[in-house]
């Protein structure tokens, strides 16, 4: 069976020490492709981060507000680091190789930035467990592949984009438009472990 290394989505909530506490989102753009070719190229640069550029002011200060409860919980002994820690690492952990440097303790994760974990809880990292990941992730010459846009009254809509690579490696980003204006929903990257192989006769 093919091992898929990425399905998380942006509002995935896991049990830890501590959620998203420190700065803002709040990018919006009057153009979801925009975005979408944003995070895409940060992923490119290995900027896993850039998603956080884009999402909406009132999904970080709900984040921040849940913060306080992690915080709470983790002091009274309900979430626990030694728990959390192992789904970070192995092939089939968050970051199995600390790539986003955050990993490696309580402290370190506790002190990151709201975008140095969210981008790890997104998956994102989990790209370099796949073979030959550089030359898949930065020289795979994406191109957009599918694009869907769909508005709706009082300036809602939403917007996919589908963006694949010369090995058939795909990211997904998903926008929501909230009055009048575009934020990002959700990313999510598609690699399989090992290297597609060509076809053999």
């Amino acid at each position: 069976m093919k091992r898929t290394l990425f399905s998380i989505t942006l509002l995935a909530l896991i049990a830890i020490p501590t959620a998203f506490t420190t700065a803002c989102g709040g990018g919006g753009s009057a153009d979801p492709q925009s975005i979408a070719d944003a995070v895409v190229s940060g992923f490119k640069n290995e900027k896993f981060t850039k998603f956080y550029d884009y999402m909406p002011k009132w999904q970080t200060a709900a984040a921040e507000q849940e913060s306080e409860v992690k915080k709470w919980r983790a002091k009274e002994g309900w979430d626990r680091w030694k728990d959390f820690k192992t789904r970070l690492e192995g092939d089939n952990g968050l970051d199995p190789k600390d790539k986003s440097g955050i990993t490696g303790g309580e402290e370190k994760w506790t002190g990151a930035s709201d975008a140095e974990r969210g981008a790890v809880l997104m998956g994102y990292y989990r790209v370099y467990v796949a073979d030959d990941w550089e030359k898949r992730l930065k020289d795979g010459e994406w191109f957009l592949d599918g694009r869907e846009i769909k508005l709706e009254i009082e300036g809602q809509g939403t917007a996919t984009f589908e963006y694949k690579n010369r090995y058939n490696d795909s990211i997904e980003i998903r926008c929501f438009r909230e009055g009048g204006v575009w934020f990002l929903n959700g990313a999510r990257i598609k690699m399989e472990k090992k290297m597609p192989e060509k076809p053999k006769d």
